[in-house]
């Protein structure tokens, strides 16, 4: 059996997409609030992998069902970017703001 129509994998793609933002946006905090944070919080490098894991699964059920790969590539791709985006600015030192290893305190 065939796959999709290119314009039919553009629309599988695009809810790929939306998928993934919304595991994103319900999974992890704000973008803003953990760059505002201390560096290297467990809990959100917890909410970060659960996102990435759960946004993974959901592509690739709809990559399998829609039988595109090109769907799984851009899936994929959104989850790479956002997975890194969030790590780095949970890894972001405060006080120096460099990346580090180091587990701040927090200021409150």
């Amino acid at each position: 059996m065939p796959g999709l129509k290119p314009s039919d994998e553009v629309i599988a793609a695009s809810f790929a997409v939306a998928a993934v933002l919304a595991v994103f946006a319900q999974h992890t905090p704000n973008l803003a609030d953990v760059k505002a944070d201390a560096a290297n919080k467990d809990n959100t490098r917890r909410s970060i992998r659960g996102a990435v894991l759960t946004s993974g699964a959901i592509v690739s059920g709809i990559a399998l069902l829609a039988k595109s790969p090109a769907v799984y590539i851009v899936g994929g791709a959104v989850i790479v970017i956002e997975g890194v985006q969030y790590a780095h600015a949970n890894t972001m030192s405060q006080v120096t703001g460099k990346p580090t290893t180091d587990v701040e305190a927090s200021g409150s």
